[in-house]
């Protein structure tokens, strides 16, 4: 195989932000072939927007009809099983969005028809992506922070994309918003933790939404030996994304809507010392700016790689070419949704809880 043809199930705002204008920037090693979508007339335009060959808005007359080595799916999680199942068992590879499935049981019936078929199963986790991200997970490996002691994951969303929005189907994911939202703060701290053991779940509402029960979430999610502290919200008018590791020698601060990553270490208070010592945060922000703003200017990619979905979807094109191991594999997406289902449960028994006591 010297070009993966690929196909894409969904035509919404995922696909033709992201995966589709991905998958079109590796010319060399894959060919967009066809797009589906349930309602044929977003089909037909995706396609034409795209320049692309074919659209359909039944999937099994696209299995059918075109030779696909990759099937990306970006339709709500709800849809992800039934239609992985089916392209794995049609013979092809297949990509899917975050999160893996609704249930754990679908992801382990994902697994399984995966193994029998012989085919590649990856799940988006963009964030793992993110340049300032790959650096971090570098550093920590290389004991650059020392012995690590923490993590802490924040996320604010502007209410105006899914919190206002009374009829998206974010709000039929378990847990509403958080099924959104947290299974990105679940991969991102597994990405440093290896393993979750238990987790705690505070939530309010603070915007007082009918069809959405909570918009604010504080969460730790705690390891064998440390802790990820997350923060999510849905009610600013605001995004807000860092991610900041601790450790016994120094501590590795993100922004990554600026994707920058700091390095700093404090080791005296005095104010001279103080003073060198923030210095140093101060000019490496300086060279991430001037940085990143001449990769935006004189690189035609830039955009899309530092969105982290360009990244892993060339790494996942390069797995199926190559017969190497995705860049996220099926177990690890698993993972994700196990401890999103306690997540769940927690805040279901919260809600309960609260119920009982104001009868």
């Amino acid at each position: 195989m010297t070009k993966a043809k690929v196909g894409i199930i969904g035509c919404g705002f995922i696909a033709s932000t992201w995966h589709i204008p991905s998958f079109l920037r590796l010319k060399k090693i894959a060919v967009v072939q066809a797009v589906c979508d349930l309602n044929p007339q977003l089909s037909a335009s995706t396609a034409r927007k795209f320049n692309l060959p074919k659209s359909y808005s039944n999937v099994v007359e696209m299995l059918k009809q075109e030779n696909l080595d990759i099937v990306d799916i970006c339709t709500p999680p709800g849809t992800h099983a039934p239609l992985a199942i089916q392209a794995m068992e049609q013979g092809c590879n297949v990509l899917l969005e975050k999160p893996m499935a609704l249930k754990l049981s679908e992801c382990d019936e994902m697994i399984r028809v995966s193994q029998k078929q012989g085919k590649k199963l990856c799940v988006i986790h963009n964030e793992l992506f993110r340049p300032p991200v790959i650096k971090a997970r570098q550093l920590v490996e290389e004991g650059a922070i020392g012995r690590l002691l923490g993590v802490q994951w924040v996320r604010f969303t502007p209410r105006a994309e899914y919190l206002t929005k009374e009829n998206h189907w974010v709000h039929k994911l378990p847990g509403g918003l958080l099924g959104e939202t947290g299974p990105h703060a679940v991969y991102t701290s597994l990405a440093f933790m290896k393993k979750i053991i238990d987790v705690e779940i505070t939530a309010k509402s603070h915007l007082k939404y009918a069809w959405a029960p909570y918009d604010y979430f504080n969460i730790a999610l705690e390891g064998e030996d440390l802790v990820s502290s997350v923060i999510i919200s849905h009610a600013s008018d605001n995004y807000v994304a860092d991610l900041i590791v601790y450790g016994t020698e120094g501590v590795l601060k993100m922004d990554l809507q600026g994707m920058l990553l700091t390095k700093q270490s404090v080791k005296e208070t005095r104010p001279a010392p103080l003073a060198v010592s923030s210095l140093k945060p101060a000019g490496q922000i300086i060279g991430g700016v001037f940085s990143n703003a001449v990769k935006i200017l004189f690189s035609k990619n830039a955009g899309m790689r530092v969105r982290g979905h360009a990244i892993e979807i060339e790494k996942f094109v390069d797995s199926v070419i190559n017969d190497r191991q995705p860049p996220v594999t099926g177990e690890e997406g698993r993972e994700t949704i196990r401890v999103m289902e306690i997540l769940v449960e927690k805040l279901n028994q919260k809600n309960s809880a609260s119920a009982s006591q104001t009868k």
